[in-house]
């Protein structure tokens, strides 16, 4: 279970946020949290007793810059900065202990005014625990976003990432948004991610709601 809470500031071509997560989990030891999502730690198989553990997770800091921006809607890419604060216990497997740091695009194209084309890459560095040689991380994602009407809207994305240890399954997942946005600033959502790959939760929930002010 990962609880984020995040604050965000717009501006006119760029925004910044800081997301303070809680997390809490039942594993073997065999899993870690990267970047708000758990990843394998070490190759598959081997005896391990199952434990439960919580506590505060990685703050994530995050700044994104409009590169080009064509029309209210037709056209945005934007590039991103991570950086992620070992404030989680490593003991506890709720992060590797390390500093993260990530940059990436993040790009979006109005097709028709029912359907938008959504595709972004990032490129990370994962931080190595003493004893431990984390690769690099490479995530990409493609999908659609499309207005439902009445408030309503639906964002679809296929992501895929690379394993951070050699010999694991690449994280793939298919996940789908709905989106309620009424008046005043409120939004609703909810979600379902199914995994594709053994580097993957089977199936994962998300709601939440954010407030602009």
């Amino acid at each position: 279970m990962y609880i984020p809470f995040t604050l965000k500031r717009y501006y006119a071509n760029a925004s910044f946020s800081a997301t303070v997560p809680y997390l809490s989990q039942s594993s073997t030891g065999h899993t870690v949290w990267v970047g708000g999502s758990p990843a394998r730690n070490a190759r598959p198989g081997g005896a391990a007793v199952t434990s439960g553990e919580s506590g505060l997770g990685d703050i994530m800091l995050r700044a994104a810059y409009t590169l080009k921006r064509e029309g209210p809607k037709s056209f945005d890419l934007a590039l991103t900065g991570k950086l992620k604060l070992p404030t989680a216990d490593e003991h506890k497997g709720l992060g590797t202990g390390e500093m993260d740091e990530g940059v990436g695009l993040e790009f979006a194209k109005e097709v028709t005014p029912r359907w938008s084309l959504l595709a972004d890459g990032y490129y990370t560095i994962i931080g190595d625990p003493r004893g431990l040689d984390y690769n690099n991380q490479v995530a990409l994602d493609v999908g659609f976003y499309r207005p439902l009407g009445n408030d309503l809207s639906l964002t679809v994305l296929y992501e895929t990432q690379s394993a951070i240890v050699d010999g694991n399954a690449d994280p793939r997942s298919l996940g789908g948004t709905l989106s309620y946005s009424p008046p005043a600033g409120l939004q609703l959502f909810c979600g379902l991610t199914l995994g594709m790959s053994d580097g993957s939760p089977d199936t994962g929930v998300s709601a939440g709601f954010s407030h602009k002010f």
